[in-house]
């Protein structure tokens, strides 16, 4: 069975593979090279299925079984009307008020941001809305492929509440991490040991291994 996540990242395939005891989960760039992903969709549901189902087409003729996933996943903060949302990996690149963001008054950047980017516009809009603000992580993964010759397709939900703060930053953290405390907790999520324990994609990926004992 290959697993293959439509992703580059090596710090989520890492995460993915620390939660499902998988030794080796594959990046679609291993089979596929570098090419973009176009995410058009007005959900983290839309999005994770994009992605899912154009990689799915990109290997129809892969031998054997296998299965594609697909993570969108971002935080959304109270104060700002839930933004980021599903632009949290572009987050920097938005160019907009605190009123124009919270009302969705803005163009939608295409390329990405660096974590520190988006870490720091961030704390430039918590600045004005008192240094924090309740917020929640969530992910929703998407997840299509063949097994024993039949096609199988799932879509699993997480999410981790707490607030987000202004705090300093960590280079070697992963995401808005440093800047959010999860519910329960005095400290951001990147200083927390058992993070993979608590995540919004742990939540997720726990209903996805469910389904993959079931499927197998």
């Amino acid at each position: 069975m290959k697993i293959i996540l439509a992703s580059a990242n090596a710090k989520k395939i890492k995460e993915i593979e620390a939660i499902l005891g998988i030794e080796k989960i594959m990046s679609y760039q291993e089979l596929l090279g570098d090419f973009e992903i176009i995410e058009e969709g007005q959900s983290f549901s839309q999005n994770a299925w994009i992605k899912a189902r154009t990689i799915e087409n990109k290997i129809q003729k892969l031998e054997g079984d296998y299965l594609v996933i697909a993570d969108d996943s971002g935080l959304c903060v109270d104060a700002l009307n839930g933004m980021p949302m599903i632009y949290s990996a572009r987050f920097a690149n938005i160019k907009a008020s605190l009123k124009e963001l919270r009302e969705g008054d803005f163009q939608i950047p295409i390329k990405g941001g660096s974590d520190e980017a988006n870490n720091l516009k961030l704390l430039s809009y918590l600045s004005k809305i008192g240094g924090e603000s309740d917020a929640k992580f969530v992910c929703t993964l998407a997840v299509c492929g063949r097994v024993r010759g039949e096609r199988v397709e799932g879509e699993f939900y997480g999410e981790l509440e707490g607030k987000v703060v202004s705090a300093p930053l960590n280079p070697k953290a992963f995401g808005y991490d440093p800047l959010f405390i999860p519910k329960g907790y005095t400290v951001t999520l990147d200083k927390i040991k058992e993070k993979n324990t608590l995540s919004h994609r742990f939540y997720a990926l726990q209903k996805f291994k469910a389904f993959y004992k079931e499927i197998l």
